[in-house]
């Protein structure tokens, strides 16, 4: 088998610029080439396996280097991500506010003739602010916004904002709040805010979404011992796995309800009574987190347990003696860089859309298979196209933004059939309000708190 071009691993390695890996670097360690080298050569013997005729052959033993750091397990799905199909039609696609609007109106049909107006400039920067940043804008800023005479200003305004620390903090507190939702873990081994830090200065530093995602998923914590309740929690990704208490079948819930938006929870003990997921599928996605053996136990007798193999929702495979660190990164992989897996950038697309507009084209959380869904075109082509443009979280913002239907007046609609002809009224978010009330009266721990705790 031919090894791989070294030009290849020096491109992906300068791809990974977020992958915690220095840019203009061309030599990496021995042992992080070895990780690569052989972690691929599994993965075409495991394709080759699967695609040959009956007739079986023992797989070689794989001596895959363990992959302890961040550090190894980025240079690896570096390299993954360097080999996307979508990065080599990306150059030739092309999809900006105006297609947006024009893919809206011809699914909306006449529901287009109960467009709310255009809002005007004092209410655009005060929405465009509280949206982007949780904040309102001074008098002054108004007042020097509403009184250009530039034909862009409302685009340069989203721009600049997309650059400030202040939209970095708000977005990393909302992902936060949605990955700490229900979490029952231990208060003392965990830290929100370490977490909270970590996600504001990879949206500050444009960090891509499927970078931040395969940091969470990947993460293994360790205990130290020599220190009292020290879970590895100050380390901000850690904290994905230790909201989940480390436990395989919370890990599974919650990495499909947070970056695929599918709820497959109430199967772990019986098949989803209104989705198309299966309880064995629940367990062979909780296999891959496990650090040993996995047995599924039985829905009848919990004491009579099955073993299970690891197996993502599309039926991809690891490597069967991979251990428990590699597989964590195999599964990271699957669901990020899977062009068959649309969830992932539909998931992320539909919440922030959901966030900004009022209303999502699938409920959150709940894009399984056979989920309703409005406009299915329209996500469609949003959802690949972030694909196509790096899971560049900025670029999200700029499109929706950027177009009519955000910049509408806001309403309430009496039909389902009026959906996104109006911006539909929803409450500010308790941290928004924190802001706000802050600016009001001046710094007050305590206040902020007691509003977090009331209006959460």
């Amino acid at each position: 088998m031919n090894s791989i071009p070294s030009s290849i691993l020096r491109n992906s390695q300068s791809e990974a610029g977020y992958f915690m890996l220095k840019r203009g670097q061309s030599n990496y360690s021995v042992s992080s080439q070895l990780i690569i080298w052989v972690t691929l050569i599994c993965l075409i013997l495991t394709t080759t396996l699967e695609a040959a005729p009956k007739k079986k052959k023992k797989a070689p033993p794989l001596n895959l280097p363990p992959l302890k750091t961040q550090e190894q397990k980025m240079q690896l799905l570096g390299y993954i991500r360097q080999t996307m199909p979508t990065r080599r039609i990306a150059s030739r696609i092309s999809f900006s506010s105006a297609d947006l609007d024009k893919a809206l109106e011809q699914e909306l049909g006449p529901a287009t003739k109960s467009f709310a107006k255009i809002i005007d400039d004092e209410t655009f920067i005060r929405r465009v602010y509280l949206d982007l940043t949780g904040e309102l804008p001074s008098p002054e800023r108004i007042s020097s916004f509403t009184s250009s005479q530039s034909r862009r200003k409302r685009s340069i305004l989203i721009d600049e904002l997309l650059e400030t620390e202040a939209y970095a903090r708000k977005w990393a507190r909302y992902w936060t709040s949605v990955i700490f939702y229900d979490s029952e873990a231990n208060k003392n081994r965990i830290s929100p805010q370490a977490l909270e830090d970590w996600l504001t200065e990879q949206f500050q530093k444009g960090a891509p979404w499927d970078y931040i995602t395969v940091m969470l998923i990947s993460a293994t914590p360790q205990r130290n011992k020599k220190v009292r309740n020290d879970y590895g929690q100050k380390y901000g990704p850690n904290n994905f796995v230790l909201a989940c208490e480390n436990k395989s079948t919370e890990l599974a819930s919650q990495t499909a309800r947070i970056f695929m938006g599918i709820s497959i929870k109430c199967a772990e003990c019986h098949d989803h009574p209104f989705d198309n997921w299966k309880r064995e599928q629940f367990h062979e996605l909780a296999a891959f987190f496990h650090p040993y053996t996995y047995k599924m136990p039985d829905k009848d007798d919990p004491t009579v347990k099955t073993t299970v193999k690891p197996r993502f929702l599309l039926g991809e495979k690891p490597y069967e003696t991979m251990k428990s660190d590699a597989r964590r990164v195999s599964i990271a992989a699957y669901l990020a860089y899977n062009p068959k897996n649309y969830w992932f950038a539909r998931a992320y697309v539909n919440r922030i859309w959901s966030e900004v507009i009022g209303d999502g084209f699938y409920d959150v959380d709940s894009l399984g298979p056979d989920s309703d869904v409005m406009h299915k075109p329209v996500v469609n082509r949003i959802a690949a196209n972030f694909r196509y443009k790096d899971f560049d979280p900025k670029w999200v913002f700029r499109l929706i933004m950027n177009s009519q239907v955000y910049q509408r007046e806001m309403r309430t609609i009496s039909s389902t059939s009026e959906l996104f002809t109006a911006i539909r009224p929803s409450r500010l978010r308790p941290d928004v309000v924190a802001a706000s009330v802050k600016n009001l009266t001046g710094e007050d721990k305590n206040l902020r708190k007691e509003i977090m705790q009331v209006l959460i």
